[in-house]
């Protein structure tokens, strides 16, 4: 069953995801080590954040809010959907889906 289940993962968009977390979690990092820069008095740590909290507030004024508020609460439904201990048989389920 795990060998049936591993070949109809979709291994190029799972390595995609797996970058982009990757990718995140060492912006992340930055950020942290900026901060324990600025919070120890470097004002080029300072500096720093103060340039990547400005540009984050400009990608934030750029977002199409409503779009991504529909996404959100689709995945929350989704996720939420998921999580639940109801079982379906597989017509049922064909029926929620359509």
């Amino acid at each position: 069953a795990k060998q049936r289940w591993l070949a109809r993962l979709d291994a190029p968009m799972w390595g995609k995801a797996a970058a982009t977390v990757a990718t995140a979690a060492a912006e992340a990092a930055k950020m942290a080590a900026l901060e324990e820069r600025c919070d120890s008095g470097e004002d080029t740590a300072c500096d720093a954040l103060s340039k990547e909290e400005e540009a984050k507030k400009r990608w934030l004024a750029r977002l199409d809010v409503p779009t991504w508020g529909k996404a959100a609460a689709a995945v929350a439904a989704i996720a939420e959907e998921a999580a639940s201990p109801e079982r379906l048989s597989e017509d049922e389920a064909k029926q929620r889906w359509l």
